[in-house]
């Protein structure tokens, strides 16, 4: 019978590895049938159902190939760390997070396992324990170029900004073509004439045949390096090809993105919203929200600095920038529609979020991002995804007592910066002027229609404002939040209480410091189409 279910399990295998899912769930399972206990049975069951899109099968899965994998074994903390990834991918990062703290990581000595977890927990935003683990795998295995970079990262995001830098050398020595590591070790700090890798990033941008991903990341690290060296003409020509190059590889249509926002401000007007508002009137649960700071606005606006700010006091935790708001939301309209799955771009998608109920929305964010590590005795958690801006009509629905914190910076400035940051994944109207602007004026028109909307509940902080009164600003800011205010914030760069992995993450190891204020104008004559589209969308320049 055994070697039954081990033929039927191979054969399930077979037609996983060919993509044909339902077939290999059907094997799958006749093989479980004969044989309950076959630990990679139940791994290949929770896989295929992952590939369909079917999450939570796939964790009830893993939780029974846990329950046959013996406890301590090395099949079940591989099992656990499969569970930990699944997990993950359905937003459930407090359970994850559990999950990696009862693995007994001291006793393994594997660099798999040591490095897997490692990631894991920089996925849950535990940043030092992702950090350890990495350095205690590298240890294991010295020369590895994927632990070079991976420790690099951690300890970037930890603030152990030489620590990373030797690391991305030693990486880059050991492989060169790793080209993310030449433009992560760039954005460590400020380089002088006498310390920087222009000769070096040059010579790689005159090769050819490079990747055009690799090549757009040598040329953002060149133009970076370029910039602080003053060397304001070479650095923008770099920064134009290292967007072309980027721009190249993405699939993307701004008017879908704005067309979004216009159905966004339709949906959720001031009838709407004031309907809600005299059918809450009598919600018992309207104390939802309390303790939760959303921090939001464009990327590259100081939404880190703020939530570093924010964080150097007793009590508060940050839980990064986790998506959460936008997956429970996604979730439940789906759940409503009978799991059709509308994007969250559509008319109909944002319809269909109108008949939700907000309070149960409400509670679901706050019941996950309450479970995470860290926050037990926190008296203040903060989200600072800078996209939660197109739900804040909802966040108002769904968690009435959350403070709004808008990070404002001047429109030049703020688009600049955007533009010469090489963004993993998000922003794709990053990468080209007209899109750029266009997208900018989008965000400018749907934030003001919240703040007619919703008078008094959104607390704008300046950039510039910040950088120049540190102190009083950050006392505002502690008032709206409800903190109680103490010096010792305004070395929010020397705490090492929580790291961050945003594009932010060197500067804000740093004193706050405003010579990034106004640094647009060094490139007046090439950002003028930018200028342009936000003038004429009404946007003051200076």
């Amino acid at each position: 019978m055994l070697s039954d279910a081990n033929d039927l399990y191979r054969s399930a295998l077979n037609r996983f590895q060919r993509k044909d899912f339902a077939d290999a769930i059907t094997l799958v399972e006749q093989a479980l049938q004969q044989d309950p206990q076959l630990v990679n049975g139940w791994r290949l069951l929770a896989d295929s159902h992952a590939a369909q899109g079917r999450l939570e099968r796939a964790i009830e899965c893993l939780q029974r190939a846990q329950q046959y994998a013996a406890v301590q074994t090395n099949k079940w903390v591989s099992v656990s760390l499969h569970l930990t990834e699944i997990l993950l991918r359905a937003g459930r990062h407090g359970e994850a997070r559990q999950q990696l703290d009862h693995l007994p990581l001291a006793d393994i000595q594997h660099v798999q396992p040591l490095s897997q977890a490692a990631y894991l927990y920089s996925l849950c935003e535990a940043h030092r324990e992702s950090r350890d683990l990495f350095e205690r795998a590298l240890k294991l295995s010295p020369e590895n170029p994927q632990l070079l970079f991976n420790c690099a990262a951690a300890n970037r995001a930890m603030g152990d900004l030489a620590r990373a830098e030797t690391q991305y050398d030693q990486l880059i020595a050991i492989r060169h073509e790793d080209f993310e590591a030449y433009k992560n070790r760039s954005d460590l700090r400020r380089q002088s004439p006498q310390r920087n890798h222009i000769a070096e990033l040059q010579r790689l941008s005159a090769q050819r045949d490079l990747p055009a991903l690799g090549a757009s990341q040598i040329q953002f690290a060149l133009a970076k390096e370029l910039e602080d060296l003053q060397e304001y003409g070479n650095s923008f020509a770099a920064l134009a090809d290292a967007c072309r190059l980027r721009r190249s590889g993405i699939r993307y249509q701004v008017d879908k993105d704005l067309q979004r926002l216009t159905d966004i401000a339709s949906a959720y007007d001031k009838a709407f919203m004031r309907d809600c508002r005299e059918r809450r009137d009598g919600d018992m649960d309207a104390g939802r929200g309390e303790g939760i700071i959303f921090i939001l606005g464009m990327p590259r606006t100081g939404t880190t600095l703020v939530d570093r700010i924010l964080c150097a006091a007793d009590g508060v935790f940050s839980a990064g920038e986790p998506g959460t708001f936008a997956r429970e939301l996604t979730a439940m309209v789906q759940a409503a529609g009978d799991g059709a799955a509308a994007g969250d771009g559509s008319v109909d998608f944002v319809q269909r979020s109108r008949q939700l109920d907000f309070a149960e929305l409400g509670r679901r964010y706050q019941r996950e991002l309450r479970s995470r590590p860290g926050t037990e005795n926190a008296r203040v958690i903060i989200d600072k995804n800078p996209m939660n801006y197109l739900y804040i009509g909802l966040i108002r629905l769904a968690l009435p007592r959350a403070r709004i914190v808008h990070l404002r910076r001047n429109a030049m400035d703020s688009c600049y910066a955007i533009l010469k940051t090489q963004f993993r994944n998000a922003y794709p109207f990053s990468y080209d002027q007209s899109e750029l602007g266009r997208y900018y004026l989008g965000y400018r028109r749907l934030m003001e229609h919240w703040q007619r909307l919703l008078p008094g509940a959104i607390f704008d902080l300046h950039y510039e404002q910040l950088v120049e009164d540190l102190a009083g600003e950050s006392r505002r800011l502690f008032e709206y939040c409800g903190l109680p205010w103490t010096e010792s914030v305004l070395d929010f760069h020397r705490q090492e209480k929580q790291g961050t992995a945003t594009a932010s993450a060197a500067q804000v190891r740093q004193p706050v410091y405003r010579s990034s204020v106004g640094k647009w104008k060094n490139y007046r004559e090439q950002l003028q189409p930018l200028a342009e589209i936000l003038h004429k969308g009404g946007i003051e320049i200076e």
